[in-house]
């Protein structure tokens, strides 16, 4: 895994961490704003984000991944 997952900072000095496909059409596009990094990390983790290794994904995102997945099964299937 990178040693530096990708963060957003806001104007308070506040972390989030992005999504990384943004492929939902209900994207989270960022987790919650934390006072540190290691908490933003943290808050995604608690949220059942899945880590890419590179990066994150939201809930919604890996739901859409899934449905796409299957999708393509049924097209193979016929």
């Amino acid at each position: 895994m990178s040693d530096e997952l990708p963060y957003i900072e806001n104007e308070e000095g506040e972390f989030a961490v992005p999504c990384q496909i943004k492929i939902a059409e209900d994207c989270a596009q960022l987790g919650e704003f934390c006072e540190t990094k290691e908490d933003a990390r943290d808050w995604v983790e608690n949220e059942c984000w899945i880590c890419s290794g590179e990066g994150y994904f939201c809930v919604e995102c890996n739901n859409q991944v899934l449905r796409n997945i299957g999708n393509l099964q049924t097209k193979k299937m016929n």
